[in-house]
């Protein structure tokens, strides 16, 4: 495979230096029309993608890359898009990132794409209990009586790619979760699936739509078990008793057909703790809940102004997606580079020193693994980058997490680089 690092590179230290100067101001047509030139000239997609208006913003296709065997892991998830209607499961996606996801940005807007176009319907995974659930807006989620550890502090193997475990702190502990129309497909599901291990003898009471209860009796096991519920369903309560030994997951909300699309973000995760998940519980968790691609969105934590060598972090992060590909083998992988970063000098804003260079040291790390790149910094910067996100009210003024609408421009970016 030809190697087109020195380009990329070379791209994104230009789209970056366009960026000098800017002060709340929208590009010019021909600026936008530049760097669509660079996009489709300098690089080499995996596929020919041609730039996309929009009514309201003139939104960009940034291409993938496919470093695989073959170049042939999008092709063959694109494939199986096509043939979602006739499977007999979602075709499932999970995103795994930091706080720049955080409370379903991009994965909602991402979500209803995928289901407008290929079926679906739910909102995937929530855990049991959440810092966000106040701000989240794709579900209403309430809960009580949960201790939550965090594969950021803990150092035990009873981690998967959720990140958390949660285990009951009283009798009548419980989560209730329901459907949202903030978003299509989203006010009702057809089944609900609890995630547990149950080392003693617990009871589960599913209460659905206020009315009905189902009990799950528990038998001890150190497997990872779901507790499996299925109907016209709009509203579910967990309750747990007799709680010793209980550990919960999380719950999914979905349809069994279509796509469902999985939000896994941890605040303040560098990616790099993803290496302590533990390998038999993952494919455990992926035997229940089979993925076919998942996306690595990762970097923000780790970009500083006063840092360019991300040497070590590159190693970290090929280890990481390796441990990743073990556990989930046949899903695509796919790397979103870090998005725009923006730091006021001399009056103007720029893309914060640093930015770039993760951006290549992220394509490295593809590379290496043999999966797939996406540029969010390109695609950001086609629309403007992140001063004119901050102006449109697209991100928040600390110009480095996006807000609603910015999540709705980078999800239309992506659908537009895995479909098309």
């Amino acid at each position: 495979m030809k190697n087109y690092a020195g380009h990329v590179f070379a791209l994104t230290a230009l789209v970056a230096a366009m960026s000098v100067g800017l002060h709340y101001a929208a590009p010019q047509d021909a600026d936008i029309q530049a760097i669509d030139t660079l996009l489709s000239v300098t690089e080499t997609p995996a596929e020919t993608v041609t730039a996309e208006e929009d009514t309201t913003t003139r939104a960009r296709v940034a291409p993938i890359f496919d470093y695989s065997p073959g170049r042939q892991m999008l092709a063959g998830f694109r494939r199986l898009l096509g043939g979602a209607d006739s499977l007999r499961r979602p075709v499932r996606i999970g995103f795994l990132g930091d706080s720049f996801i955080e409370g379903d940005l991009i994965t909602a807007d991402f979500r209803e794409l995928m289901q407008n176009a290929y079926g679906g319907g739910g909102v995937g995974f929530v855990p049991i209990t959440s810092q966000v659930s106040g701000f989240r807006q794709t579900v209403r989620h309430t809960f009580g009586e949960w201790q939550q550890r965090s594969i950021m502090a803990g150092r035990g193997s009873e981690f998967t790619i959720s990140a958390y475990c949660y285990t009951p702190t009283g009798e009548g502990s419980y989560a209730e979760y329901r459907g949202s129309d903030h978003k299509l497909h989203l006010d009702r599901f057809e089944r609900a699936r609890l995630m547990y291990i149950s080392r003693g003898r617990s009871t589960i009471r599913a209460r659905v739509n206020g009315v009905k209860d189902t009990l799950f009796h528990t038998d001890p096991s150190a497997a990872l078990q779901e507790a499996l519920l299925e109907g016209d369903i709009r509203r579910v309560r967990y309750t747990i008793n007799r709680i010793r030994g209980f550990t919960a997951y999380g719950v999914f909300l979905e349809n069994t057909r279509g796509v469902s699309v999985d939000n896994f973000s941890v605040r303040g995760n560098t990616g790099v703790s993803m290496a302590r998940i533990n390998p038999a519980l993952t494919a455990r968790f992926g035997q229940l809940t089979r993925y076919d691609m998942i996306v690595l969105q990762y970097g923000l934590n780790m970009v500083s102004g006063q840092q360019k060598d991300y040497d070590t972090y590159r190693d970290q992060m090929t280890a990481v997606v390796g441990h990743i590909q073990s556990c989930f083998p046949g899903a695509a992988i796919l790397i979103m580079s870090v998005g725009d970063r923006a730091i006021r000098r001399r009056g103007a804003l720029v893309t914060m020193p640093g930015v770039p260079e993760m951006v290549e040291i992220q394509r490295q790390v593809a590379q290496n693994c043999g999966v797939l790149f996406w540029n969010t910094y390109a695609l950001m910067q086609s629309l403007g980058g992140m001063a004119t996100f901050v102006q449109k009210g697209w991100a928040a003024k600390d110009f480095t997490h996006i807000g609603a609408r910015g999540g709705q421009e980078i999800a239309r970016g992506l659908f537009n680089a895995i479909t098309e």
